[in-house]
């Protein structure tokens, strides 16, 4: 059975643009405080982002607050939130107190339309393993949630498809993630697990998106998506700065040399971090418009054009063949 790919995701009474990108916000290695974020993602109504659980849970509750109302605010006009787990603020904090208990205070109280589900980042050793384990945790992680639970599936990358349509087969869900940093070394390899899990999953029948996380580098971006993924998180977004015309990342500092690609560079009305994040908040708008309208064409060469030409993108789309 072939199996069209998706260019639509309806989430919570709105339709999500497929390949999309979340902005991820997080307290590990960013400049400002989870608060800030949400806040600068609700004023710039930009239409989707991701928060986490953990920080929420750790921010002061005068920031609680603010957290809420910016999020209610966002999902009023439209916008789709998603609440992390917390796992990679846990694991970094060095917090090991913090479980699916806790995690479960946060989604059964902040307003969300999407959650992923509390995952095990040590899975077990076979596809069929992992795939129970995480069937279960997001059946538990349900019950503590009004919102929809999406899974994530943990592994050594050559178990990843299998555990993956194991997952979806069960679970029928709205996306199913997995972390870029199990596909493999490279961007190569990495796309050509991507590859390999889209593969697998469109032998169940039915169309199940593909979410990585981790993944806010546009250049990765656009090789995920031809290979298959559909949905994307990341912490490029509030870490580095974009070069519109490249998509290249650079160092905070350097915005200077790229300011003048946008009006936040030069009227002043935010402080600089805060001007160079709408900076790049613009680019990934406009970026992921023009994703999603070569993707719907089948037209690979025409993202490579703008942002990868030459041998660069011919080396990505050379790695996919025969896989």
């Amino acid at each position: 059975m072939t199996v069209q790919r998706k260019h639509t995701l309806g989430l919570a009474g709105t339709t999500v643009q497929l390949p999309c990108f979340f902005p991820s916000v997080s307290s590990v290695k960013t400049n400002l405080l989870p608060v800030d974020y949400v806040e600068l993602l609700a004023a710039s109504a930009y239409p989707l982002f991701l928060v986490s659980a953990y920080d929420i849970a750790s921010s002061a509750p005068e920031h609680q607050e603010r957290i809420d109302r910016a999020t209610k605010q966002s999902r009023s006009e439209g916008s789709v939130v998603l609440l992390d787990s917390g796992n990679y603020e846990s694991f970094w904090k060095g917090a090991p107190d913090w479980r699916a208990e806790t995690f479960h205070k946060i989604s059964s109280t902040y307003e969300y339309d999407i959650g992923f589900c509390f995952d095990n980042q040590v899975p077990p050793t076979t596809a069929k393993a992992i795939s129970e384990d995480v069937v279960r945790g997001v059946l538990r992680d349900q019950e503590s949630s009004s919102s929809t639970i999406v899974p994530i599936v943990h592994g050594p990358t050559d178990l990843l498809p299998d555990a993956a349509q194991m997952v979806a087969g069960q679970l029928y869900p709205v996306l199913l993630a997995v972390p870029e940093r199990a596909l493999g070394d490279g961007i190569l390899a990495r796309a050509r697990s991507v590859r390999k899990i889209r593969q697998a999953l469109d032998q169940l029948g039915f169309y199940c998106p593909l979410h990585l996380l981790g993944t806010g580098n546009p250049i990765s971006i656009i090789a995920y998506s031809i290979a298959g993924a559909d949905s994307f998180d990341g912490l490029e977004w509030c870490q580095t700065v974009v070069d519109h015309e490249t998509a290249f990342l650079f160092h905070f500092q350097h915005w200077d040399f790229v300011r003048g690609q946008t009006d936040w560079g030069s009227h002043g009305t935010l402080p600089y971090i805060q001007s160079a994040l709408m900076h790049n908040l613009d680019f990934y708008a406009s970026f992921m418009r023009k994703l999603q309208e070569s993707i719907r064409c089948c037209n690979p060469h025409g993202i490579m054009k703008a942002f990868l030409p030459g041998t660069r993108g011919e080396i990505i789309l050379n790695s996919l063949e025969g896989v």
